[in-house]
């Protein structure tokens, strides 16, 4: 982002903070998907503590994970000049679940 804004191209330093930022959520959604793992596997106190973690964060990081997926691909879209919709979909649809995402996704060409 440093090298893009310096640079004088405050727009491929926001494509380089959308792609490190959705990257980070991907890493982060993955790690929760293996706690819930852990946590089904597990038995005693720390299988407990475990499930009840991921229950609190699960469907944040999911809606975390579609928004920024969102946001980047539109960046995207934008920066190779063609027509975007910024906010995304995800982020207008408030988007939650896979099969949101998936709708939001396919909504986007009815509203650019």
């Amino acid at each position: 982002m440093e090298m893009a804004t310096a640079a004088g191209d405050p727009k491929a330093a926001e494509l380089v903070a959308a792609e490190c930022v959705t990257l980070a959520e991907t890493k982060d959604h993955m790690n929760w998907e293996l706690i819930g793992e852990v946590a089904k596997s597990e038995k005693g106190d720390a299988a407990k503590a475990l499930k009840a973690a991921h229950e609190e964060v699960e469907d944040e990081e999911d809606e975390h994970l579609y928004h920024t997926t969102g946001w980047c691909r539109e960046l995207w879209i934008d920066s190779l000049g063609m027509p975007s919709v910024l906010p995304p979909p995800e982020e207008e649809k408030h988007v939650k679940t896979a099969i949101g995402a998936a709708k939001a996704k396919n909504a986007r060409s009815g509203m650019i």
